[in-house]
């Protein structure tokens, strides 16, 4: 008899903790916090840059790479770190909460930061080439980059001219 009874508490116990773990999980967490950018100026000039300054390494080291002075396992990891810079700067302009007459702005500067991004998808691709075979011709590739590299610049500009 008492062996029933302990199953029992028991079930119940466990029931009770499975139906609180449960509640719990299920009930919608409303967390979101938003970014209210106090300057946005001040934001927006720190955030071109981090840009510049990110850009003007990766620009140094695309050359070494093409100039044999580092490997394009070095460079695929540098372009790597890079992006996910340039990645966390998309999300965090594209987060806040921007007053209204700067958003313009930063839609601008965010696309600059895409264009980027994707020239350095494209210098990887270049660098995975010379990686397979270090003789490699990458001129029609690294003439395709400029396009890029134009797009990055027509971004920043159009970003200028929306400041309020």
């Amino acid at each position: 008899m008492q062996s029933k009874k302990g199953f029992i508490i028991t079930g119940i116990v466990l029931a009770a903790i499975t139906a609180g773990s449960f509640t719990i999980w299920l009930i919608p967490q409303n967390n979101q916090s938003v970014v209210t950018i106090s300057n946005p100026k001040d934001q927006l000039d720190a955030l071109i840059d981090q840009q510049k300054t990110i850009s003007e390494s990766d620009f140094v080291e695309f050359d070494k790479l093409i100039s044999g002075q580092i490997t394009p396992d070095n460079y695929l990891g540098i372009a790597d770190v890079s992006s996910s810079q340039i990645r966390s700067m998309i999300i965090s302009i594209t987060s806040p909460d921007v007053p209204s007459n700067w958003k313009s702005s930063y839609e601008s500067f965010g696309e600059s930061l895409k264009a980027y991004n994707t020239y350095l998808r494209e210098t990887t691709v270049i660098a995975q080439k010379l990686k397979e075979s270090p003789s490699a011709d990458i001129s029609k590739e690294k003439a395709g980059l400029q396009e890029y590299l134009t797009l990055v610049k027509e971004s920043l500009e159009a970003s200028y001219k929306a400041r309020p």
